[in-house]
């Protein structure tokens, strides 16, 4: 048995339709004219010195590959690959490698669209801040930078801290150094103690929601929260229980 994965060039935000379409242009022989895709063409030279689509191919027994050579356009490669374990180091790398390049993937078997991306580092988003404080970029171009680990693909930032700083410059407007300076502070609070961090966040949502919707809703988030092992019972042996 066997399976197909497309990888393509693609700019801006990822439309399934859109892609779809260029799929099915690609498929049905009608071609972009034009000069090569470099982000192709560097996925494709990796991808073919770790997994040769051209002899010689090595130990076909190994080979992901259940068509040979690769289809290879302008702007896509597409490959048919075995439905088994040897084809895991080859999807791992296929992934790896859309990220480098910033190519989109495409899984025709469910008709899915995915773009991996590889979230900022900590300090790349202070970089960002001060760019903003500076000067150097509005809030608009500001905006549009964290947009993609906001609205896309969050779940690619997994530093709390990181995080913070992305969705606060997501909706910063006005004057917004006091807040940077509170970002700083709490990436300081976390490499110092990221268990202790992590429980006063808690905390404080329990305090927010008690502040909010009242001491019933602060007390279920709170139960919640020890039943998932992010609080003590201690943490929490503050919070007032259900009204009478």
């Amino acid at each position: 048995m066997s399976f197909d994965l497309w990888v393509l060039a693609t700019d801006g935000r990822i439309d399934r339709a859109e892609v779809a379409a260029m799929v099915g242009r690609c498929e049905g022989g009608n071609h972009v004219e034009g000069e090569l895709d470099e982000r192709v063409v560097g996925f494709y030279e990796k991808l073919r010195a770790r997994f040769p689509d051209h002899p010689p191919f090595g130990n076909l027994d190994e080979s992901p590959w259940m068509s040979t050579p690769l289809g290879v356009g302008i702007d896509h490669v597409s490959m048919c690959l075995s439905y088994s374990e040897r084809s895991n180091p080859a999807i791992g790398l296929i992934w790896e490698l859309a990220t480098e390049y910033g190519l989109t993937i495409w899984d025709p078997q469910d008709e899915t669209a995915h773009r991996p991306v590889a979230g900022p580092s900590r300090e790349t988003v202070a970089a960002w801040w001060r760019d903003l404080l500076d000067g150097r970029c509005g809030p608009e171009e500001t905006h549009e930078r964290v947009r993609p680990w906001v609205e896309e693909t969050p779940e690619a930032v997994d530093d709390p801290i990181t995080a913070m700083g992305i969705q606060q410059l997501y909706g910063a407007s006005g004057s917004t150094r006091a807040l940077f300076g509170t970002w700083l502070a709490h990436g300081e609070r976390y490499d110092a103690d990221p268990d202790g961090w992590i429980r006063d966040r808690h905390l404080q949502a329990v305090q927010a929601v008690r502040r909010d919707q009242g001491p019933d809703r602060a007390q279920a988030l709170a139960l919640q929260l020890v039943a998932r092992g992010e609080l003590s019972t201690d943490d929490v042996a503050g919070v007032p229980g259900p009204t009478a």
